[in-house]
């Protein structure tokens, strides 16, 4: 076995050396096996002219950038570009800002490079192909102008809802076997040996040109085989509908959210003075220093003053995270948990916006099984909505209770239970949690969403969507009942749910409690909660818990046959679809996952078909669509177009293919995202700038 690996890597470095137009870098550390389908042919300054010449007039080009860092707004640039038309066998790298001693093309072949794909490119398809486009964008390409095909997304839609693990390396060895994928991990391990991992532009051509070729001629088989894959799936229509989605996930990410940078600087302060504020306060109850964010040196402080954790961790250790922290019902407990808080919002949340004008995060249409947008760099779904308190304050009856309340949903949101007989002392050390309501006029709060702010002469303008998953767990369900209620303003899904479930009205004593039951279950069965975990949101045990979500599913008629059809085609197919078409892919083990799936990946394609209609109508605006978070998007809206394009949006976010009733409620985001405040009362209060602490 050994003896071919060393023949067949002989044959793959012979056939480079003989193939391409510069010597490949003679190291022995740096030879690199080649795939057998690839033709290199790295353009030098001399066959630039004759390349060009010879590239045919196709409006579909696979690209790959290799670039210098990974930010195309402030600092890097891109080194070189892979290039293959779809239908010949050839690839072709173009290296024009490589540091070392080999050939580079000068600036003039790139403005030609750069004229040529202008002029014959229509659609640049690429894996992850946004992130090559803000690059190409860059360099002068006209990337508004042109399609951006996704290959990634292709492959999300192909694949098991089991896989998680989506790069190119790792999808080509899924895919077509080790070989495939092992120039990709034999070239990294160059360039991590070589230091020059972290800037490509370090690497010579010979070395990244190779690499950047195979991405792109296997990125052209993926998108050839992939394609044919959703044809026959019947997904092609969904993928060509993801393609105009990438497009406008593009814009709104280039096009970025402005950070407050003096109201960053403001609450980096206080947070930072509440911080040694706490550190001295645990210090003085321990009687001496220690690392307060080492959970090893936290468990030894709080052994050593005879304290042990109620919980442990699976490899049988005591353990320190927030349950445990809770359950203490210690002072010195709440003042560590405060600690840790405001620490991961100053290191994470703020520290990083000091000195940022604008953020631009990644928007991936790929990034979930079901369809829903994630987000990175950062992620903007974990973006506290809170506010935080970094001032001690006093605490009122209806205050405590509150911060209980809160206490107990943090702890019972992760599977765990929280001691919810805190007492007054305990209470105080949590009494920086705020509610979701932030006064930019009390400087002793502070909230994350107050850095995100709209540009002169904008409106920042929210449009969150009411219940949505609700709504579309109930077009599944096809409830006659709750479908007619559907058609109404302001209805409180939960409490109808209540009155059908459990046969209560609202004048009966226990409404609320059976309200919340009828939320909780409508939730465990959305998500696929079983029945240990619903027992712990509704402080019950996990027998009387699933005599509930049994009444539940006998009396919301058409629940229970929902839910059982799921996991029958499951079990006999495999597979769901979803309303728009789109198939997930499910070991019959994982069935339960379906409805969470259809529901989730159903609310996911209207927010995305909604999306990008909204984007099609702002085309000719000033307007923009600007971040899109949970069931939320942000749209920011010239003033002088608010009264004519604010409402319009609202009333294309409620429209969907489905004809499921949706409602949208749309608010004024003033002086930030964390401030909102109903646009038909717009007119009604002053809009008001930020308030200068100092």
């Amino acid at each position: 076995m050994m003896y071919h690996r060393m023949l067949w890597l002989l044959m793959m470095t012979t056939h480079y050396s003989k193939l391409t137009s510069i010597n490949a870098y003679s190291s022995d550390s740096n030879v690199l096996p080649r795939s057998l389908h690839t033709l290199p042919m790295i353009v030098t300054p001399d066959t630039f002219t004759d390349t060009i010449n010879s590239l045919p007039d196709s409006p579909m080009w696979i690209m790959d950038v290799e670039t210098n860092g990974f930010d195309p707004y402030n600092m890097n640039q891109l080194c070189g570009i892979g290039l293959a038309d779809l239908d010949s066998e050839h690839a072709y790298y173009f290296p024009f800002r490589h540091q070392s001693d080999e050939p580079n093309l000068s600036q003039d072949q790139l403005k030609r490079l750069v004229e040529f794909i202008n002029n014959t490119c229509k659609t640049v398809v690429g894996y992850n192909v946004k992130f090559d486009a803000k690059f190409l964008h860059n360099e002068g390409i006209n990337i508004d102008a042109m399609k951006l095909l996704d290959v990634l997304v292709m492959v999300r839609m192909t694949e098991p809802t089991t896989i998680n693990r989506l790069s190119l390396t790792d999808t080509l060895v899924r895919s077509y076997g080790e070989k495939a994928g092992a120039y990709d991990l034999e070239t990294k391990k160059v360039l991590k040996k070589n230091k020059w991992f972290r800037d490509f532009s370090l690497a010579p051509p010979s070395v990244l040109g190779p690499y950047c070729i195979d991405d792109v001629k296997w990125t052209r088989k993926l998108y050839k085989d992939r394609f044919r894959k959703l044809v026959t799936s019947n997904q092609i229509e969904l993928f060509h509908f993801q393609t105009k989605l990438t497009k406008t996930l593009y814009m709104m990410e280039r096009r970025g959210v402005v950070i407050d940078n003096k109201y960053a600087k403001q609450a980096y302060d206080k947070t930072l003075t509440r911080i040694e504020v706490l550190k001295n306060r645990i210090y003085e109850l321990v009687g001496h220093e220690f690392n307060i964010s080492s959970t090893k040196q936290l468990g030894e402080t709080f052994n050593a003053m005879g304290v042990h954790s109620p919980l442990r961790t699976a490899k049988g250790a005591e353990a320190w995270n927030e349950e445990a922290l809770v359950r203490l019902n210690s002072p010195l407990a709440g003042l560590v948990r405060q600690y840790r808080a405001l620490e991961k919002i100053r290191s994470t949340y703020i520290e990083p916006y000091l000195e940022l004008p604008v953020l631009h995060t990644s928007f991936n249409n790929w990034g979930t099984v079901t369809g829903r947008l994630s987000s990175s760099s950062p992620n903007l779904q974990n973006i506290p909505r809170d506010t935080v308190y970094v001032e001690d304050r006093q605490l009122s009856e209806s205050d405590k209770e509150d911060i209980r309340g809160r206490v107990a949903a943090i702890v019972s949101s992760k599977g765990g239970n929280a001691n919810t007989e805190l007492t007054d002392d305990v209470l105080d050390t949590w009494s920086f949690l705020g509610g979701d309501k932030f006064d930019p006029t009390d400087a002793r709060q502070i909230a994350i969403r107050n850095l995100f702010i709209p540009r002169q002469n904008y409106k920042m303008i929210a449009y969150d969507y009411s219940q949505m998953e609700v709504r579309v767990f109930m077009s599944y369900v096809n409830n006659e009942e709750m479908n007619e209620l559907m058609k109404k303003d302001n209805v409180d899904f939960h409490g109808e749910a209540a009155k059908i479930a459990f046969n209560v009205t609202e004048d009966d004593s226990q409404f609320k409690f059976f309200r919340q039951l009828a939320k909780s279950i409508t939730f465990g069965v959305i998500y696929g909660i079983g029945k240990d975990k619903l027992a712990l949101q509704l402080n019950t045990t996990p027998d009387l818990a699933a005599e509930y979500k049994n009444t539940y599913l006998e009396n919301m008629k058409g629940s229970r046959k929902f839910f059982n059809s799921v996991i029958r085609t499951i079990k006999t197919e495999r597979q769901v679809r979803n309303k728009y078409g789109r198939v997930y892919r499910v070991p019959s083990e994982f069935g339960y996952k379906g409805v969470n799936y259809l529901i989730q990946g159903t609310s996911a394609d209207i927010m995305s078909e909604r999306m990008v209609a909204v984007a099609d109508y702002l085309k000719d605006k000033q307007s923009n669509l600007l971040l899109q978070v949970h069931d939320e998007i942000i749209c920011e809206i010239h003033e002088d177009e608010v009264d004519d394009v604010a409402p319009k949006i609202r009333e294309l976010m409620v429209q969907n293919s489905l004809d499921i009733p949706l409602e949208v409620d749309m608010e004024v985001c003033n002086p930030s995202w964390a401030v909102k405040k109903d646009f038909e009362d717009m007119n009604k209060f002053n809009l008001i700038e930020h308030i200068d602490w100092d």
